[in-house]
């Protein structure tokens, strides 16, 4: 009672003056307290009591409603402008901000041979080399005032433009946004800027394991392929401002670019924007077309020779380009194998029990453009190289002798499933969503159908493309590391000494076919 009352808020007692004289408090008052107490007393017992058997004894028993949530469309959103462009819009007053996202049809695969890194340097001066209406500099003061977020990057196959703002201010970003898209100038003191930034960056793009590693994987995987081809010094000190200014002319055509525009906003006033969006030189239209590139099929070593103290690994297999109906079935094995963190087999073998690496995963890559790669990816003391190599092969191969569990297929599906409703959480979040699907050219429904084929796929759909695609005697084998201290290990049979194989230097990497 202590405990419980001690904040109650004290009452106040009326003094009477007795036959003596002196004060006492009123009788009548004093019960009326008393009984004030007890009653509150009674009342939060009760309550207490309702409350208590109401609490499960452990979460696992916790009940909630069931909600009736289904994946949005994007139809509602989508509209088709007479100038080509696809545009996703939607309004959304919760906050007065506004966000764009959109995808442009082109990406570094589209550089020509020789000027590696044009892709990369035109999205890059986009923002920071000023345009027709603002020189670099006051574009610069502009964005910091008015607390504008504008970037654009370049990807392999895409380029990717982002911006927000406040939506007080959209009449002025929405004029500065087609400056940057529409109008840039490249100036010539940015460019030189830009470049230096891009070289120095070349010259340190091996200093650490990881990315080297994957370069290492991309020329076994893809040699002689543009998907493997490196911008260098020569390559990005080729590039001329007339470069740039005939690349961006060619590709940044509304009809090239799916917008997706979500935020405090009238839809009609963004379309009216939209629409009126065209390029200084309407007798170019976009033509990019990416290089065809081939995935290589037959298996091979190549190892970078680091003098560090861990090895870096990864073992590969060739695969095939999306759409294709093995990609799910593919997509829930790979979750089991090791893209499911810690709980997947690889996770619980060979980090959790072996003790032999901090990180160990697997990927089932997707690709539209060209067939991708099934990998594996880890690294490990040297003392432990070839032990964790075949710990890893030898889980696979149990997978394919043994195949999947009831509850390794129940709960490999329930995480690919449980990942969509993240996809949908805001207007913004289902825009962008429906534009990237757009982009990959998939069908409307895409992700209302997904759910439903992921559930219908079966342990003998795993055991199938098991069989068809994880073929231990085939894989490729990357490794960044000492060489002198792990090329002779040998564990079980298993040793890089007994492989044909490649060993260079990383300043050889951009060299190789």
């Amino acid at each position: 009672m202590k405990n419980e009352y001690r904040n109650f808020p004290a009452l106040p007692h009326h003094r009477i003056k007795n036959s003596s004289g002196s004060t006492q408090p009123s009788i009548t008052k004093t019960l009326l307290f008393i009984g004030i107490i007890v009653f509150c007393s009674a009342t939060a017992g009760t309550a207490k009591q309702r409350h208590s058997s109401a609490i499960p004894v452990h979460p696992s028993r916790i009940v909630f409603d069931s909600l009736d949530w289904q994946i949005p469309l994007g139809d509602p959103y989508r509209l088709e402008l007479d100038n080509g462009c696809i545009a996703y819009i939607a309004a959304d007053s919760q906050l007065p901000l506004v966000k764009v996202t959109a995808y442009i049809r082109h990406g570094t695969l589209a550089d020509p041979e020789g000027k590696e890194g044009c892709t990369a340097l035109m999205t890059t001066l986009m923002r920071t080399g000023g345009t027709k209406k603002f020189p670099a500099d006051t574009l610069d003061e502009l964005i910091d005032l008015l607390a504008l977020r504008f970037g654009i990057s370049a990807g392999e196959t895409q380029c990717t433009f982002s911006g927000s703002f406040l939506s007080e201010y959209r009449a002025n970003a929405f004029t500065i946004m087609r400056e940057i898209l529409f109008r840039p100038v490249f100036e010539e003191k940015k460019l030189q800027k830009e470049r230096t930034i891009m070289i120095e960056a070349i010259h340190h793009r091996f200093d650490n394991p990881g990315p080297t590693l994957g370069t290492a994987f991309e020329k076994l995987m893809y040699p002689g392929q543009p998907s493997s081809r490196l911008s260098t010094e020569k390559s990005v000190k080729s590039i001329s401002r007339n470069d740039l200014v005939a690349l961006h002319r060619k590709v940044f055509t509304p009809s090239n670019i799916i917008f997706c525009i979500a935020g405090s906003i009238d839809p009609d006033t963004v379309r009216a924007f939209l629409e009126g969006l065209r390029p200084a030189d309407t007798t170019v239209q976009a033509a990019t077309t990416f290089p065809l590139v081939t995935v290589n099929r037959s298996p091979g070593c190549l190892f970078v020779h680091k003098d560090i103290s861990q090895a870096y690994v990864r073992l590969g297999l060739p695969l095939f380009q999306r759409p294709h109906p093995d990609y799910y079935p593919l997509s829930v094995l790979n979750e089991i194998i090791g893209g499911g963190g810690f709980t997947s087999r690889l996770g619980k073998s060979v980090r959790s029990d072996a003790g032999l690496t901090y990180s160990i995963y697997s990927t089932a890559e997707s690709n539209y453009t060209y067939p991708s790669t099934f990998y594996i990816s880890f690294f490990t003391k040297n003392e432990s190289f070839a032990e964790a190599v075949v710990l890893s092969l030898k889980e696979v191969q149990t997978l394919i002798d043994s195949g999947v569990t009831d509850e390794e297929l129940a709960n490999a599906k329930s995480s690919l499933v449980g990942e969509l409703p993240s996809m949908f959480r805001s207007v913004d979040d289902i825009v962008s969503t429906y534009g990237w699907n757009e982009y990959y050219h998939r069908a409307p429904d895409h992700y209302r159908v997904y759910a439903d084929k992921i559930r219908a796929i079966t342990r003998e759909d795993l055991q199938r493309v098991a069989h068809t695609y994880l073929t231990i005697d085939s894989m490729t084998i990357a490794v960044v590391g000492d060489s002198t201290a792990l090329i002779a290990q040998k564990a079980d049979g298993f040793s890089l000494a007994d492989r044909p194989r490649k060993t260079v230097t990383p300043a050889a990497l951009p060299t190789l076919p």
